[in-house]
């Protein structure tokens, strides 16, 4: 019998067997969020690209508001809205600007009067004068062109997402392409002769809509799900089919002891294939090698073991394959501290993976499927309360992962 593994060795030696897709030049404006940077970027244009208001108000010169102090009043000579090209000012004059506005082009020294410390009519008309009521206290209210980021500088760093953070830092910085590891193709490939729905005894294939799902909500583009039935030849036929058009294959099913365990029974008689019991429960039983060399990653079938396996192993895998930086540990996936309502009683040698629903206002989870078999528990979970070595005694706290990359 193969000796059982550690779940986080099992998560490290899987991270071994993946990495990177090659890099493809891909336009910003077509990212997706799996997909990360393959290098760093530099800055084409600076943060702020020019210097600009930070508020709605008036520009005047600095130097106009010295002497005997408040209130001030100045022609206005020129209105700048956000997007508007810069206007020149002299002593004695105001110009209206708006937030995001280009200020006035002067030598001097500007400063730009908040609107509330002006006379400002309420009907947002340009006045011809205006009288300013307070000094700003030492404020200029100016971002200057490049405060942030300077035309060279790193912009965005390799292994970062192309999420919309990342988008909005390349547009602003005047980058339209990267060189990014594309978004993986995935393939969910179902098994099993028992998931019939006009068989009396037949089981409903709720894995395969549940992974697609999963895979979908990741950000996933155009997955695919297959069935094959208990038979290696036409296993074989779906892999072969799969492995052209995917960069991920996962199976559900067919890895445990039965008679029927057509992926185990492929897998050893193609070779690069390991199987074996994982020190965690539900999804004890896992595999992963390669077909014709596309990663393949096989699930346990019970489904409430496949939608755990999933979000602690596949997930690492498609954000590995995307370039994201390795994850070793189940420490370093996305997690938080949770009271839970009930006890979680630890299992010795084992790690119990118990999906849990959460309510974020009490900030509890709450445990509701402890068997694999248990697929109506899963309505509504969001994370997975992992424990180990301790229980968790009633109100305690306790670790859950939240599945998300």
């Amino acid at each position: 019998m193969a000796h059982k593994r550690d779940i986080d060795q099992y998560l490290s030696d899987l991270m071994d067997s993946v990495g990177p897709l090659t890099p493809v030049v891909t336009p910003v404006l077509d990212s997706n969020p799996l997909s990360h940077v393959a290098e760093d970027i530099q800055a084409a244009l600076p943060i702020p690209k020019f210097d600009n208001s930070a508020v709605d108000g008036f520009a005047v010169l600095t130097t106009d508001l010295q002497g005997n102090g408040a209130p001030w009043t100045f022609p206005v000579v020129g209105d700048t809205p956000a997007g508007a090209a810069p206007q020149s000012i002299s002593l004695g004059q105001a110009i209206r600007v708006m937030t995001g506005g280009p200020v006035p082009l002067s030598s001097a020294a500007l400063t730009v009067i908040p609107v509330e410390l002006t006379n400002a009519p309420a009907d947002h008309s340009l006045p011809d004068e205006i009288t300013i009521n307070q000094h700003p206290g030492g404020r200029d209210n100016i971002r200057i062109e490049g405060e942030h980021l300077h035309i060279g500088d790193s912009a965005v760093s390799a292994q970062t997402p192309l999420d919309a953070g990342t988008v909005a830092t390349l547009i602003s910085v005047g980058v339209s392409e990267v060189s990014a590891h594309p978004c993986p193709r995935v393939t969910v490939i179902t098994t099993g002769d028992e998931l019939a729905t006009s068989n009396k005894w037949g089981i409903p294939n709720s894995n395969g809509p549940m992974l697609m799902a999963e895979l979908q909500r990741l950000g996933i583009q155009n997955p695919r799900c297959m069935h094959t039935h208990d038979d290696v030849g036409a296993l074989a036929e779906v892999f072969d089919q799969s492995a052209k058009e995917s960069d991920l294959i996962i199976t559900v099913g067919g890895i445990s002891a039965g008679a029927f365990d057509v992926v185990k029974a492929l897998g050893a008689q193609a070779g690069g294939f390991e199987f074996f019991p994982v020190a965690m429960q539900p999804g004890k039983p896992q595999g992963h090698g390669r077909w014709k060399g596309t990663k393949v990653v096989c699930l346990p079938g019970n489904p409430v073991a496949a939608w755990v396996s999933f979000r602690l192993f596949i997930i690492p895998v498609i954000n590995r394959l995307g370039g994201a930086k390795r994850v070793d540990w189940m420490s370093e996936l996305p997690a938080v501290q949770l009271r839970t309502p009930r006890a979680l009683p630890a299992r010795e040698g084992t790690v119990l993976a118990i999906p849990v629903e959460i309510d974020w206002a009490t900030q509890t989870a709450h445990s509701v499927a402890h068997r694999s078999h248990m697929v109506g528990a899963l309505a509504g979970c969001a994370g997975i309360a992992l424990v180990s070595g301790e229980s968790v005694p009633e109100g305690g706290l306790c670790h859950v992962v939240l599945g998300r990359i």
